[in-house]
């Protein structure tokens, strides 16, 4: 099952992702997140590092640690705007993907936003609900602290359909 999180700069889409994840895994499921990037070439590797050194050579590379793996490989253009290819290359086994921004790859998604007017801008997809703290008539409405009842949500969805 994919969700997107979409909504206004600052509206608070990375807190109410990173409130309810805790909520969703100790239900049971395993969730990934696709977090857009659109300015360009970023990094987190650190300058210097013999991991950074084989990435500036040419090679991609896997960091890996008893706990945690990084993978850190050149994509093209296409492919890392391409939000079904990202998903099913490399979050297959997860129960649970949700995306932070791709507003515009058409997924059912989830706005967030400061002011009910604002939800027209994210029309690209199948709203699923609003988080706001103005009441939002058209849609499912939820107030920004409503965690729980927003994991509750994304649960009963994931138990009716296992997918979109």
């Amino acid at each position: 099952m994919l969700i997107s999180i979409v909504g206004t700069s600052d509206s608070g889409k990375t807190t109410l992702i990173t409130r309810i994840i805790p909520i969703l895994m100790e239900k049971g499921l395993r969730v990934a997140v696709v977090k857009r990037h659109a300015h360009g070439d970023f990094e987190i590797d650190k300058e210097g590092k013999d991991s950074w050194k084989i990435f500036k050579s040419g090679a991609d590379v896997v960091i890996a640690s008893p706990v945690k793996l990084a993978f850190i490989r050149r994509v093209s253009d296409e492919e890392g705007n391409n939000l079904d290819w990202i998903c099913r290359r490399y979050l297959s086994d997860y129960d649970l993907i949700i995306t932070e921004g791709f507003s515009k790859a058409g997924k059912d998604r989830i706005v967030v936003v400061k002011k009910p007017e604002e939800v027209e801008r994210f029309k690209q997809g199948r709203i699923l609900a609003v988080v706001c703290d103005e009441k939002v008539e058209e849609y499912r409405w939820f107030k920004r602290d409503e965690v729980e009842r927003i994991a509750d949500f994304i649960l009963t969805l994931h138990s009716n359909t296992g997918k979109f």
